[in-house]
């Protein structure tokens, strides 16, 4: 009972404040602008893992929790530093989506699932890096990304089953980005070569031992 009373307190609070902003920003009354706006978003991130810490079963308030932290961050650094690039607020939010499903992960193994979206929101976050700060097309970085993702799971502890299911999909985004890669540096015909050689080899190679036998 008391944590839900503290629950809804903190819920509660969090909304009459934000009410109470809006309201006085509407009327022209005090213009808070961003500043408020990323500090309320970052107070209302507190109240849900002040939440999770009071009841360690609602494992999934670390979510909304880490992503409202990061969202507010996000809107803090833009107010202070106008010329603020957005590609670098989309790294933080994606990475801070991210973080939330890492903890989601190492709070409970048996969530084995979340090691999926935290790995593509994290191969988000850094492609958006890249693409803003170089010219580089982070395409390649994405997939190569997910391929990762997948593969951790054959690795990683938690999930149960057969294991061995992730390396399709990881060795299929693994060859795609590449493609991706390698057609950046115009060497996608000499890959295409490479495989021609190498797998013709081996038909060759394999006809002739099994003829010996």
């Amino acid at each position: 009972m008391i944590v839900k009373n503290n629950w809804r307190l903190l819920l509660g609070g969090l909304l009459v404040l934000v009410g109470i902003a809006a309201l006085l920003d509407s009327l022209s009354i005090i213009p808070f602008g961003g500043l408020l706006w990323g500090t309320l978003f970052g107070l209302g991130g507190l109240a849900f893992i002040v939440y999770l810490l009071q009841n360690r079963q609602a494992w999934w308030a670390i979510i909304p929790g880490v992503v409202l932290i990061g969202l507010g961050i996000v809107i803090l650094i833009s107010s202070l530093f106008p010329n603020f690039q957005g590609e670098v607020g989309g790294f933080i939010f994606f990475a801070a989506i991210s973080l939330a499903f890492i903890i989601v992960y190492v709070m409970n193994n048996r969530f084995w699932w979340a090691i999926i979206p935290a790995g593509v929101m994290a191969s988000l976050a850094l492609t958006i890096l890249v693409e803003g700060l170089t010219n580089f097309d982070g395409g390649g970085i994405l997939l190569l990304g997910m391929a990762v993702t997948f593969a951790l799971l054959t690795v990683l502890p938690g999930m149960t089953g057969n294991r061995q299911w992730p390396l399709i999909p990881a060795g299929i985004l693994f060859v795609v980005s590449m493609f991706a890669l390698f057609e950046k540096f115009d060497l996608t015909n000499l890959i295409w070569a490479v495989i021609l050689i190498a797998g013709g080899s081996f038909l060759v190679v394999r006809s002739l031992l099994q003829r010996n036998k």
